[in-house]
């Protein structure tokens, strides 16, 4: 009989994994090369399923480099457009950095670890997108990523919920990192059919964004 040393690394990723109700399928990928404003993911263009087909889905974005330094990453949901995307939202963060130059020789001071809720970014109505990751800098080895899942997003009678983790590395001798948990309800009973991402300022210079569907049990 096999035991641990000898499969424990003897298995493969599959856009099938078998979970708890069914398997998730990948629906959509999209890859950031050249600048854009916004990556929108809308039912029914370009092959994006976002209906009652899946009773729950899973939003992922990697490497994602901005055009300027250290803005917000934005998500947003919408009903037909992106003009009503009304959600309320708790937001915590962790920051981990290390503290300003006390040498005087440009090396970083001590380390900084901030853990708590942050109000600032609590929204209650927000019609505008949701800070899903905070402070990416745009040095070549700067990124964010993260995931979004929503469940039940073709529902006509309640609220939807999300929840979404980011993690960010910022730029300088600072060396700053955040990690970013955000939950919330879409405060609207229509159908949510399409998502945006986008930056606070400048343009998405380049990263992988994929939609997942879990297939009903």
């Amino acid at each position: 009989m096999a035991n641990y040393k000898d499969i424990k690394y003897n298995f493969a990723a599959s856009s099938n994994a078998t979970g708890v109700g069914g398997a998730w399928t990948l629906i959509k990928t999209q890859t950031v090369s050249t600048a854009v404003a916004a990556v929108d993911f809308i039912h029914g263009t370009s092959s994006v399923v976002f209906d009652s087909t899946y009773e729950m889905y899973l939003i992922t974005y990697m490497m994602v480099h901005p055009s300027v330094q250290k803005p917000e990453l934005q998500w947003a949901p919408g009903d037909g457009d992106f003009t009503d995307d009304k959600h309320s939202a708790v937001y915590i963060l962790r920051s981990n950095n290390t503290e300003a130059d006390v040498t005087g020789g440009g090396e970083p001071g001590n380390i900084a670890i901030v853990v708590g809720y942050d109000d600032s970014q609590h929204s209650n109505s927000k019609t505008a997108g949701q800070l899903i990751c905070n402070n990416i800098g745009n040095g070549n080895d700067q990124s964010g990523s993260g995931h979004i899942y929503i469940s039940d997003v073709a529902e006509t009678d309640t609220w939807k919920c999300f929840l979404a983790d980011g993690i960010s590395d910022g730029m300088g001798y600072n060396d700053e990192m955040e990690s970013n948990h955000c939950g919330g309800m879409i405060r609207q009973t229509g159908a949510i059919d399409r998502f945006r991402f986008n930056f606070s300022s400048g343009n998405i210079d380049a990263g992988t964004f994929s939609l997942y569907g879990l297939a009903k049990s």
